[in-house]
């Protein structure tokens, strides 16, 4: 099975995600962050899931929950989190 690590960066975007949303909606903000965190758990059993970055040369892939991205590298045995995104920030730029 996969390790699982979370960058700073990640875990601040979690943090941040959770602070926008408990603004209006605490319990949605708590099953939001936790919903997040289980879709990232499921790369220990399956660290090919998500897609390849489409618009960058590099290892980068993105594993998606409902509008969130989360970015994540595939290396050795660990599956490390980059960070948490609102999906519109991944739209291709034209």
């Amino acid at each position: 099975m996969a390790g699982l690590r979370w960058t700073t960066e990640a875990e601040i975007s979690l943090r941040e995600i959770y602070n926008h949303i408990a603004q209006n909606r605490p319990a949605t903000a708590q099953r939001t962050i936790e919903s997040i965190l289980n879709k990232a758990e499921s790369l220990r059993e399956a660290p090919t899931l998500g897609q390849s970055y489409p618009h960058h040369k590099s290892p980068v892939r993105l594993l998606t929950y409902g509008q969130f991205q989360i970015a994540f590298l595939h290396r050795d045995q660990d599956m490390i989190i980059l960070g948490v995104f609102h999906g519109l920030i991944f739209l291709p730029l034209k």
